[in-house]
């Protein structure tokens, strides 16, 4: 009896440190290289004593530079990383806003503000739920087109059969017609605060990390003046992750939830193949590790670097 607790005491600390290991691994930006070193890289980290590793949070916001940033900036600049480990902070740096870039420098679309973001073979697809109907509704909008309007082609698919239309829309991502009135993306820029034309004037209230295909997403999320209605809307492309409607006299529900889209995918990575970061950039970055750049003049210094393409990450 003693022997089988150990054996499974054992075990539990086993699966213990595979857990953490899995997680450190996960949090590494080294784990999303396709580069031939990276399984040396990844057994490095591991190898780490565990003090020493920088584990880095991806969901978690600061409105300071987190240290792990600096730490992984000195090792870069002693010659200990590559390009690619920079280039991982100064992503995150842009993506809290700390970096400030003009609109399409990242945008492989080149969306234009207040348009909805979509681009020709662009899909985006739906689950819709009707509590007073005992069916699914798969609805699949693919861009067929993008010019003075959004050509549409609309593919519904229930229990009645398969159904197929072609739509043209403003680039506002307004639908209407005979079917139900449905809204798969907004205009953006959006920020809190604003009002959203939808199938009903809604708010957005709150900016939150929603769950999606196994992933969290920056959103928003909007209410309509009567809390029966909500939608969750994708922060940086517009798309709709979420809608919920209630009909409190019918207690019933309408919902609609993005199931798949190949939009995210295209969002800007680290390109491993076509960074350019200046070899002079060194200096600059040695000099803010060691307190004679502030964090100010280091943030504006990249921005400007970009702006003017002199540094592409």
């Amino acid at each position: 009896m003693g022997s089988a607790s150990h054996c499974s005491f054992q075990q539990i600390i086993l699966d213990i440190k595979n857990l953490r290991s899995c997680y450190v691994l996960y949090n590494e930006p080294i784990w999303y290289s396709v580069g031939p070193d990276r399984a040396e890289k990844l057994i490095e980290i591991l190898n780490k004593p565990e003090q020493d590793r920088q584990i880095r949070n991806r969901f978690v916001q600061s409105d300071a530079i987190p240290e792990w940033i600096k730490d992984d900036a000195i090792r870069w600049y002693q010659g200990k990383e590559k390009d690619s480990i920079l280039s991982y902070g100064i992503r995150y740096l842009i993506n809290s806003k700390m970096i400030q870039t003009p609109i399409g420098v990242f945008d492989p679309q080149n969306c234009d503000p207040n348009t909805i973001c979509v681009a020709k073979n662009d899909y985006i697809k739906h689950s819709i739920k009707n509590t007073q109907a005992d069916d699914v509704i798969t609805l699949t909008h693919t861009v067929e087109g993008v010019d003075d309007i959004i050509i549409l082609s609309s593919t519904e698919v229930s229990k009645s059969g398969k159904k197929i239309d072609r739509l043209g829309i403003h680039k506002d991502g307004l639908i209407r017609g005979d079917q139900k009135y449905y809204q798969f993306a907004h205009k953006i820029p959006i920020e809190i605060g604003s009002t959203i034309r939808s199938a009903f004037d809604i708010k957005v209230t709150d900016e939150i990390l929603f769950p999606i295909n196994n992933a969290k997403r920056d959103a928003f999320l909007a209410w309509d003046k009567t809390k029966q209605y909500y939608e969750v809307i994708d922060k940086q492309t517009g798309i709709v992750l979420f809608v919920k409607q209630e009909n409190r006299i019918l207690k019933s529900e309408w919902t609609a939830t993005l199931v798949d889209t190949n939009v995210f995918t295209k969002e800007i990575r680290i390109q491993y193949e076509d960074m350019r970061i200046p070899p002079w950039f060194r200096s600059t970055v040695k000099w803010w590790t060691e307190d004679k750049v502030s964090d100010a003049e280091y943030l504006a210094g990249i921005s400007y670097l970009i702006k003017n393409r002199v540094m592409q990450i």
